[in-house]
């Protein structure tokens, strides 16, 4: 009888290049002379290997799905790996197969903080002071209604544990032309609208939406390693809109079909309660960004 013991969970971070690893054991209470690990049912959301040899696992996320988590929403992925084994004993060589293990890997994403100034119908107000109905400037719609906010607080030791949750500190001034106006902390994963001559020339684009992470080569932005809990929350609206946080462009919540799958029963009810004029969750889905996304090595054709 041959079972698996090992790391069974995984979490993938938000640091390129976005895997998850683990290492699984074969163990009998007979001698084992030879083991070969596979995957015997693969992942939804990525990419999972097995060392044949060793039991070291990889998961590798898929970046459109990964790019699309938002707001403190988690997507937990599956597959399954087991292992063929031959044991030795007094009667001789035996082969076996393993029961499949199930390993399970959690992605997550979050997006603005708490204390982010955002430009309203009556003036600039903290995020965390908005409510469902008040109406916030776009820039392509003007005042639109907020339909769905939602905060997720992360403690300072599970900041500790999990660096990718960390925000990213965009000191003031630091996007050009004094924007933003005050230090602008967002989720890694938060996209940021840039422009440009040289937005232009590279992507033939007037203006494109940049992951913050992939930001950090620029002066004054930076991973935020303070000590303190952050609190994330996300904006909802009609379309994908592009806010103005800090007197700086950022985008709403990105409520395509990859994040739908992110979302709790719980949740997925109240948004199809709020958008009842999109009763399938295709068409729950928001259709195109806002602006052209950067992918991370477009976004560091611009350092």
């Amino acid at each position: 009888m041959v079972s698996v013991t090992g790391d069974t969970t995984g979490f993938v971070t938000d640091d390129p290049p976005n895997v998850a690893t683990g290492d699984l054991d074969a163990v009998s209470p007979l001698t084992i002379i030879d083991e070969d690990w596979e995957i015997s049912t693969p992942a939804t959301f990525g990419t999972a290997s097995v060392d044949p040899d060793t039991g070291e696992w990889t998961y590798t996320v898929d970046p459109t799905i990964f790019d699309n988590l938002d707001g403190g929403e988690v997507l937990i992925d599956t597959f399954a790996v087991q292992v063929t084994a031959t044991t030795i004993s007094v009667i001789g060589t035996t082969p076996f197969t393993s029961a499949p293990e199930i390993i399970t890997v959690t992605i997550e994403g979050v997006c603005f903080t708490a204390g982010t100034l955002i430009e309203t119908e009556h003036g600039i107000a903290a995020i965390e002071s908005l409510s469902v109905g008040d109406r916030v400037m776009t820039a392509d719609r003007g005042l639109q209604p907020i339909r769905w906010i939602e905060s997720s607080l992360l403690p300072p030791e599970r900041l500790r544990r999990n660096p990718a949750m960390r925000p990213v500190r965009i000191s003031a001034g630091s996007l050009g032309g004094g924007l933003p106006r005050r230090d602008l902390l967002v989720s890694q994963q938060h996209r940021i609208l840039i422009g440009g001559p040289k937005i232009e020339i590279l992507f033939g684009a007037p203006e494109v939406l940049v992951a913050a992470k992939h930001l950090c080569a620029w002066p004054g932005i930076v991973i935020d390693m303070s000590d303190e809990p952050v609190t994330y929350l996300h904006i909802l609206m009609d379309h994908h809109e592009i806010l103005t946080a800090e007197g700086a462009k950022a985008e709403s919540l990105f409520l395509g079909e990859e994040t739908l799958h992110t979302l709790s029963s719980d949740a997925l009810q109240e948004l199809a309660d709020i958008f009842s004029d999109r009763p399938t969750q295709n068409q729950m889905g928001f259709g195109h960004a806002a602006r052209l996304i950067l992918r991370e090595h477009e976004a560091l054709a611009l350092a």
